[in-house]
């Protein structure tokens, strides 16, 4: 096994030895947290600014304040986002190795095809990685333009682009849950739970009307 391959295995999908603990989970947390506080300001801002509203007028003297904390959350969100593409790259680049771009599902007992396309983990996790991508691109050019404003004020492209991010960041984060508890993915990797969930592999995936079907996988 080559030096990369390791590395890869090791920091990008935890697995040392027996032991396989997904290392992708854990460093969501932060550049989410930070890149919705970031979005959240930026949109308020924005708000403030445009139109004079009286729920609003409180915010209208903290403006200065509310730039520098969307400013620094932003770079906050860039800088711990960085752990969180790649070891979720390792894990989908994994999951497309191990399960296939492409399924067919055909029922055991007339062999008829039921489903024939993309996997649906594979593309949850494309999806999921793509706006993930769009984010970190959106929130570098935030940074980038506003790095020399006086104060960090956002401009109508960024308050535009972080208004956009914001649902879009959490519909995201929502797509990597179903992964997880929908689809199972990185759970029972270890230990006896891994040899439970092979031996629910054989019997992969039992569909409709009770019917018994087997799964064939193209693109391995």
């Amino acid at each position: 096994m080559s030096v990369l391959s390791t590395l890869n295995q090791v920091l990008g999908l935890g697995k040392v030895g027996d032991n396989s603990h997904p290392i992708h989970p854990s460093t969501v947390h932060f550049p989410i947290a930070f890149l919705s506080l970031a979005y959240g300001l930026d949109t308020l801002h924005g708000l403030t600014t445009h139109y004079d509203l009286s729920m609003l007028r409180a915010v209208a003297p903290h403006l200065g304040d509310i730039s520098k904390v969307a400013y620094f959350s932003n770079l906050l969100g860039i800088v711990t986002a960085i752990p969180s593409a790649l070891t979720g790259f390792s894990e989908l680049y994994a999951m497309i190795s191990s399960k296939g771009i492409w399924q067919k599902i055909k029922k055991e007992s007339t062999g008829e095809t039921v489903y024939a396309g993309m996997n649906p983990t594979v593309r949850l996790g494309v999806a999921h990685g793509l706006l993930n991508d769009v984010a970190l691109l959106a929130s570098v050019y935030n940074w980038y333009t506003r790095r020399n404003v006086p104060g960090y004020q956002p401009s109508g492209m960024n308050v535009i682009l972080s208004a956009l991010m914001l649902p879009s960041l959490m519909f995201s984060a929502y797509l990597g849950g179903a992964m997880v508890y929908k689809y199972g993915v990185g759970v029972m990797r270890m230990g006896e739970a891994a040899r439970i969930k092979e031996d629910m592999g054989r019997d992969e995936i039992k569909r409709s009307e009770g019917q018994t079907q087997i799964l064939e996988r193209k693109g391995q």
